[in-house]
């Protein structure tokens, strides 16, 4: 493969772009094949008034490599998720920058983890795009989502708390299965679920739960379950290719 390098000069400033109403960014450099916009100025802190904080797997930056749809890839890129704002963000010199068209990557790998872009089904809203950490690879992925939005607690009145609320940061967990180029599926943590999601290879993983006597309640449990559904496909698929 080749490498892109990541910060290539487009020459000309494009459009200012604002971020949550109080952080002003514009269109930077043409890097990573896609239009970038910047997020905040390295140090600045938008929720430190915030109890907790959005980022997975933490605040720091890890170096990753970020895989392109045109098959080139670009390496050592310092990043970390912002899920309050559903964002991979960057490091750019004194600057944070996200990407405007996250649709154009085939997926990031940094700090051991892979993310992807991908449509999804929530259980509780419309349709919509976002980032997830991919749990388990192939055909039939287990995907991982996490989301956060700032709530409100009532406190007390004290003469020394200097407030009687507080902000926080209230984090989501979900999963999902995405099977090819298909939209990721909400699913829940048990058997009945699941083996609805897969439901295909139903009674073959049916005789599978059996005889390794799974719960399907730990993660670990699960990714065995979609690996073995993708070696269910795979044979199937080259038994019907000879």
């Amino acid at each position: 493969m080749k490498k892109a390098s990541l910060f290539q000069v487009i020459g000309t400033v494009v459009l200012i772009l604002s971020l949550c109403q109080t952080v002003a960014g514009q269109i930077h450099h043409n890097t990573l094949s896609q239009y970038m916009r910047r997020s905040m100025i390295e140090g600045a802190n938008p929720y430190g008034d915030i109890e907790g904080e959005p980022y997975y797997p933490g605040p720091e930056f890890k170096s990753g490599t970020i895989y392109h749809r045109d098959s080139t890839k670009t390496s050592n890129v310092p990043m970390r998720l912002n899920h309050f704002i559903d964002q991979i963000e960057f490091k750019h010199g004194e600057n944070i920058m996200m990407l405007i068209k996250p649709d154009e990557i085939d997926r990031l790998e940094f700090g051991h983890l892979t993310f992807i872009y991908s449509e999804f089904d929530p259980p509780f809203d419309k349709p919509d795009v976002g980032f997830f950490e991919v749990m388990a690879r192939g055909y039939c992925k287990l995907l991982y989502r996490r989301s956060s939005e700032i709530k409100r607690e009532d406190l007390p009145v004290s003469n020394f708390s200097g407030g009687n609320y507080r902000d926080y940061f209230r984090i989501t967990e979900e999963y999902y299965i995405k099977k090819g180029d298909e939209p990721a599926q909400f699913i829940r943590k048990s058997k009945r679920n699941i083996l609805k999601a897969l439901s295909d290879y139903a009674n073959e993983l049916e005789d599978y739960i059996k005889i390794n006597n799974l719960t399907l309640k730990s993660d670990e449990e699960i990714i065995d379950l979609i690996y073995h559904y993708n070696a269910l496909k795979a044979k199937k698929e080259k038994q019907v290719s000879q």
